[in-house]
């Protein structure tokens, strides 16, 4: 879990895109693997299976068409399918090759090594980089709307002189499947405080987030559907908030882990709110 930082993933609509929008010299820096690896993480984080077949574009730039020729005859012996020359208004031309293929970081990586290999020996340009679609066109890529990516914002309002936390994960604005999971989980626990602010100490709130993810892995290891929706942090108080679809087998395990103590002491309420109200009272405070 990243809370402690903000992750902002793109939302995927039609297609992935890692290529330049302008005309590139050759020797600028290459895209490097770890820029593939955060890639395909966004994707993954967006629900997109990736270790599958999709449709991978890849894009070369020049002064002049010919020599884009040459390196659109050169891919086809790979198997690339040639799309298209095209000029934009500035002048430069671009080269649309593509594939349906599989790739993972490492792979796509070394492919496009051997593409900027490519645009060398012909003398374009650049290699400009690729784009990444459904092998049909006319669809967006698929992913799982039940996969939510981690897009966390927050913020710290003065509430009677004392400062509150907030944080929460914006992607459930767009999630689809609120109607089914309409059964919040409210989790308040005490901390120790060493300010006047009555804000837990470093090592506190690392014990507090610990806390949070040992709910949360708890319910999920034992196959019971639920996702974090975000936490307040005020005057002695961490307040952290899970939605699932399933409040029986939730109040089963929450009723065990309160009455040993597993890591600390806390309460816990289940809340039926099928107008997500307590995510849009965070998401106030927050928009």
């Amino acid at each position: 879990m990243m809370r402690q930082t903000l992750i902002i993933f793109g939302v995927l609509v039609f297609l992935i895109s890692f290529k330049g929008n302008s005309q590139n010299k050759q020797k600028e820096k290459m895209i490097s693997l770890e820029q593939i690896k955060e890639m395909y993480d966004s994707m993954n984080g967006n629900g997109v299976t990736t270790d599958q077949h999709l449709l991978y574009g890849y894009f070369f730039t020049n002064t002049e068409p010919k020599s884009l020729e040459k390196v659109a005859a050169h891919l086809k012996k790979d198997k690339f399918d040639y799309v298209d020359i095209y000029q934009e208004e500035n002048g430069a031309y671009w080269l649309h090759m593509e594939r349906i293929e599989t790739h993972n970081a490492k792979s796509l990586f070394k492919l496009n090594k051997k593409l900027y290999a490519v645009a060398n020996k012909y003398h374009v340009s650049s290699y400009d980089g690729f784009d990444i679609g459904n092998p049909d066109k006319s669809k967006p890529i698929e992913r799982d709307t039940y996969v939510v990516p981690e897009e966390f914002g927050a913020t710290e309002l003065m509430i009677e002189n004392l400062p509150k936390l907030v944080l929460a994960n914006k992607a459930f604005e767009r999630f689809p499947h609120k109607e089914e999971f309409s059964y919040f989980v409210v989790v308040k626990t005490k901390y120790t405080i060493e300010n006047a602010a009555k804000l837990p100490s470093e090592k506190e709130l690392e014990v507090l987030n610990d806390f949070e993810v040992f709910i949360e892995r708890s319910l999920t290891q034992s196959k019971i559907s639920n996702y974090y929706i975000g936490r307040t942090t005020y005057n002695e108080q961490r307040i952290f908030l899970l939605v699932t679809n399933e409040k029986d087998s939730v109040t089963e395990l929450m009723d065990i882990m309160k009455r040993i103590r597993f890591k600390r002491a806390f309460e816990y309420k289940i809340v039926e709110d099928k107008e997500w109200k307590l995510y849009s009272e965070l998401m106030s405070v927050l928009n």
